[in-house]
């Protein structure tokens, strides 16, 4: 084995060259360079076959696809001679099915031929297809594209493997643009982050979807912004770092977001009405955790000069909770316009987030293959690197980011989608996103949306779709929300709805900016927002379901009405939407806060959304994105049902779902049958009845009553030349908790369900319309 060289500071370099590199000429006689090696380079030839220590990266330029092979016989004899570039280039083909080609003859048959395979190499910016990259000064390269395929047709088979290129920052390769992967080694705390992290920042300030809220009222410049209501100014004081809480009164200027989970060495270090005067005179902040910590080291590092952290920004306790009712509906505000949001990822904060990573976590699997570098003129100067990935980029996002235990905080949601940019600090290394492009990562590379899962395309596209250009606003509301019902929450019978506010408030903006023009005047009073769902849209809001892999919820959320998704610490799913669905009851007036009695609203709804008061004692209804008290004054169509027996096969479940035009077939849940009360041998639907525990005994029989509301119409079509349409009934299962004479019945929610029998739905349209309050 060749010597070890003296450590430096760029990792790359402190690395043995066991590995070479591979050049690619379509069997093209290269003409050997007369070279003079230096002993490092003798050293990684002796690892390199012939071929190999002629690759020219400059070849891939010359062609037109950025593509070059090898013939896969020679590979297979270079690697069992030794060739380390060879060897990983067999290896991310061993599994590769072999392609099958065929040949027409004269009478149209078809015969198999086997031409000679070659490991095709395609070179590549993140594996995108970006032909402004053709114009850069050079390759621009950080990923290596291998197929298995002939010479000249287009049928390839794609290799798993993720083949990188990298190369230290002051070699050729690097000043000259060609290859744009790096590794900066295992400490977050060296100069070579900060720079990445401030080139980051520097080019997302080009970016529009950036640099304005995400309703387009206001544009940012996140240098000269309104600051929160206080921050933090990290200084120097006889050379040690002091800190000061500021009151801004007003003031612009630029600050850092942090993002972080409560624990016990949070509670030991908020601010209080007992600590609040002396740390506005720079006095002690306590036990501060190394997060916070680094945290100041990092906004100081980066020219920074204020910080906003929630548990010290916001006075925490001694005023019963003033200031945080006053600070908490700024959140989105403060997300929004700061420079960027930090956070951490790691399950363990108690050692921060810049100490050093642990030794074996290096982005390669394979081993480090250093290949020679030529420029455009064909000259040899210095090398560059080729590894295997030991975790694809994508993989490596979602564990080190969206599977953390930092992003199972119900907080967090709003956070994530507010902040225009974030830095996450993680076990693995720094990762960073904005509104307007995929994440990128430490080695320079960048997340690419046609090599992402189902799920983490789900999840960048929620990213993407917050913003006012979104003509289907409510969809993305409704996404955001599944996701938010699964996080957790220390308080939820506080935070259940403040935690959406902020959220809240952009998608009320849009909303009352149908035409979404930019920095228009927006009245928000025309948007009705209660318990975490739009009085526009209620027909379809009221429909959310527990997810069918959900536990049985243990925690109700008692400040919150029951026909809201967040009355219960559980995750919940709504259906998708169906062309032609008709609402069915009408919303005649709305409650908007606490009352002891539900005889008659405070506001009269008009068009579904328009409020007015009721009488001249009522204020003006007003925005509100921290409502979580509203009662409904319904009339519509309320029938006796029938709840019998668990649908606990799968062929039950199927027919169900397809009888109710539900799109995706459960392959388990909790549904219950639904039977008329006159025909209890009958499945006329299912029943999602989360208020009723799990017991496949309980109602198997002849059912229990229960009160079914219908809420809305969509309809099952069949045909292909003769279109037919049966009509599905969506119905809200309530219980009645009290009569008011002469005024209706009040009811909470039980479940929901469809109902396709056609004599129950008769039954439904005989039924008179009675009045009815919802809580």
């Amino acid at each position: 084995m060749p010597p070890r060289r003296n450590p430096s500071l760029i990792s790359l370099a402190t690395f043995d060259p066991v590995a070479e590199v591979d050049h690619d000429e379509w069997r093209e006689a290269a003409q050997a360079q007369d070279v003079e090696d230096t002993s490092d380079e003798a050293e990684a030839a002796a690892s390199l076959c012939e071929r190999c220590e002629r690759f020219d990266i400059q070849s891939f330029a010359r062609s037109p696809s950025r593509r070059r092979g090898y013939m896969l016989k020679e590979v297979e004899m270079s690697a069992r001679d030794g060739c380390e570039f060879c060897s990983l280039l067999l290896d991310a083909v061993k599994d590769v099915e072999r392609p099958t080609y065929f040949y027409t003859t004269f009478f149209n048959n078809q015969k198999a031929t086997n031409p000679d395979l070659y490991v095709h190499m395609t070179v590549s910016m993140s594996y995108r297809d970006d032909k402004a990259s053709l114009m850069a000064p050079g390759l621009r390269a950080n990923r290596l594209l291998i197929q298995l395929g002939d010479q000249f047709s287009e049928v390839r088979n794609q290799s798993e493997h993720e083949i990188c290129l990298a190369a230290d920052p002051s070699s050729p390769a690097a000043l000259n643009e060609d290859i744009i992967g790096r590794y900066f080694g295992s400490d977050p705390s060296s100069e070579l982050y900060y720079e990445t992290a401030r080139n980051w920042i520097q080019d997302c300030l080009t970016h529009s979807k950036c640099n304005e809220t995400v309703s387009g009222s206001t544009r940012i410049d996140p240098h000269f912004s309104p600051l929160p209501s206080r921050v933090i100014e990290v200084t120097r004081e006889g050379g040690r770092q002091r800190l000061y809480l500021r009151n801004t009164e007003g003031l612009q200027g630029a600050y850092i977001t942090l993002t972080h989970r409560w624990n016990d060495g949070t509670e030991l270090c908020k601010t209080t009405t007992e600590n609040y005067e002396e740390r506005l005179l720079g006095g002690e902040f306590g036990e501060l955790p190394q997060l916070f910590w680094d945290a100041f080291v990092i906004t100081e590092k980066l020219g920074i000069k204020y910080i906003w952290i929630d548990s010290i920004c916001i006075i925490q306790k001694g005023d019963d909770y003033v200031d945080w009712g006053r600070e908490a509906p700024k959140m989105a505000q403060y997300y929004q316009f700061s420079i960027f949001t930090l956070a951490g990822t790691a399950e363990d904060m108690s050692k921060g987030v810049l100490h050093q990573q642990v030794e074996d976590i290096t982005p390669w699997v394979s081993n480090l293959v250093r290949l020679p570098y030529r420029d455009k003129m064909n000259a040899l100067d210095g090398h560059f690197y080729v590894y295997r990935r030991r975790t694809s980029l994508v993989d490596e996002y979602i564990s080190q980011i969206r599977s953390s235990i930092l992003f199972k905080r119900g907080w967090i949601l709003q956070e994530w989608l507010l902040s225009k940019r974030l830095l996450w600090y993680t076990p693995h290394g720094l990762f960073y996103e904005c509104q307007q492009e995929l994440p990128r990562a430490y080695d320079q590379s960048q997340l690419v949306f046609n090599r992402a899962s189902l799920d983490l395309r789900k999840h960048l596209q929620l990213k993407a779709s917050f913003h006012f250009s979104n003509m289907n606003i409510l969809n993305f509301w409704y996404h955001a929300l599944e996701v938010y019902s699964g996080q957790h929450l220390t308080k939820p019978e506080k935070d259940r709805i403040m935690a959406l506010s902020g959220l809240a408030k952009e998608v009320g903006m849009i909303l009352a900016n149908p035409k979404r023009r930019i920095a228009a005047q927006i009245n928000l009073q025309k948007e009705i927002y209660v318990a975490g769902l739009w009085l526009r849209d209620l027909h379809y809001g009221l429909l959310w379901e527990q997810d069918h892999s959900a536990q049985a919820w243990a925690t109700k959320v008692e400040e919150v009405p029951s026909w809201s998704f967040a009355s219960l610490m559980t995750p919940v799913r709504w259906p998708e939407r169906a062309k032609g669905t008709q609402p069915a009851f009408k919303l005649n007036g709305v409650c908007l806060g606490r009352h002891g009695e539900h005889d008659d609203p405070d506001y009269f709804v008009f068009d579904n959304h328009i409020v007015r008061p009721a009488n001249a004692t009522v204020a003006t209804a007003q925005f509100n994105p921290e409502n979580s008290l509203a009662c409904l004054h319904l009339r519509g169509k309320l029938h006796t049902v029938h709840v019998r027996g668990c649908l606990d096969t799968e062929e039950n479940l199927r027919n169900a779902a397809l009888s109710t035009a539900y799109n995706t077939v459960p392959k388990s849940c909790n549904w219950r049958a639904i039977c008329s009360a006159f025909r209890p041998e009958v499945i006329a639907g299912w029943g999602s009845l989360e208020q009723m525990r799990s017991d496949k005994i309980t109602c198997a029989d002849f059912g229990v009553a229960i009160y079914a509301l219908h809420v809305s119409t969509r309809y099952l079509r069949h045909g292909i030349w003769l279109k037919t349409s049966d009509p599905v009934l969506d119905v809200l299962f309530v219980e009645c908790v009290e009569q008011i004479d002469g005024k209706g019945q009040v009811y909470r929610r039980f479940g929901v369900g469809r109902i396709a029998d056609g004599d129950l739905i008769r039954e439904f349209e005989g039924a008179e319309e009675r009045n009815i309050r919802l809580i």
